[in-house]
């Protein structure tokens, strides 16, 4: 099946697998990764000493050790000696890891948790963390491989937007918004004679979700009643404006 879909992607593009799909070991697999993340789906325990290893250039590669006393990682060539992971992952056996890389960051999550986030200019780093001739030529020349006998904990993977969708609110003073990146915060305002029913905030989540349904901005007539739940007064107060 992936070499199929590989034939496919030699004449369509780049493979966008939404399904989840058997790790298969030795092939590069070009990767979307301005407008999907890959997630990996594993089951190895801590304290396995399993590797989640995977490689975007022939210079960068991601290694995760499934270790006793802590989880650990390596990013060549920004973080080139092992290190534990800022954020230890939840403890459940079934971990999908998402990893979302950009321009200028590489971020982990596992399980919802952001487990690590990796600027690639934090002078922390290696030197040639930030040198592009190590991700060769930029994001949108990395691609994707499993290579056999050093990852032993991934089982399957498929690929997630990154991009939230497009939406519009009747009523609202900016009207609509583009699909926006995760991590895009979306403030929704009601025009004059308008009122705003849902949370006037949404985020734009890992999965490319927004965090709630947009509100709505409902047109008012002559006359308001207004419920003051939060002062516990059950009888309606009629403004007219």
């Amino acid at each position: 099946m992936i070499r199929f879909l590989l034939f496919i992607a030699a004449l369509w593009g780049t493979v966008r697998l939404t399904e989840w799909s058997p790790v298969e070991y030795g092939n590069w697999i070009d990767w979307d990764w301005e407008t999907t993340a890959l997630q990996i789906k594993t089951d190895s325990v801590s304290g396995s000493g399993d590797y989640l290893y995977v490689s975007f250039t022939s210079h960068l590669y991601l290694h995760i050790i499934f270790g006793t006393n802590s989880m650990q990682y390596k990013l060549q060539y920004c973080v080139i000696t092992l290190a534990d992971l800022p954020v230890q992952p939840p403890e459940e056996v079934d971990k999908i890891w998402t990893i979302t890389i950009t321009d200028t960051v590489f971020i982990i999550t596992c399980n919802d948790v952001e487990v690590l986030n990796l600027v690639f200019t934090d002078s922390s780093y290696d030197s040639r963390c930030s040198d592009d001739a190590m991700w060769g030529g930029g994001v949108a020349d990395l691609k994707v491989i499993w290579t056999s006998g050093y990852d032993t904990a991934s089982d399957f993977y498929k690929a997630v937007s990154t991009m939230c969708p497009a939406f519009a609110v009747e009523g609202s003073t900016q009207g609509s918004w583009s699909a926006s990146p995760t991590g895009t915060t979306a403030t929704i305002e009601c025009a004059d004679s308008h009122i705003l029913v849902g949370s006037p905030t949404l985020t734009c989540q890992a999965g490319g979700s927004w965090s709630s349904d947009a509100p709505q901005c409902i047109k008012v007539g002559k006359f308001v009643m207004l419920y003051i739940f939060q002062l516990c007064i059950h009888s309606p107060i009629v403004y007219r404006i």
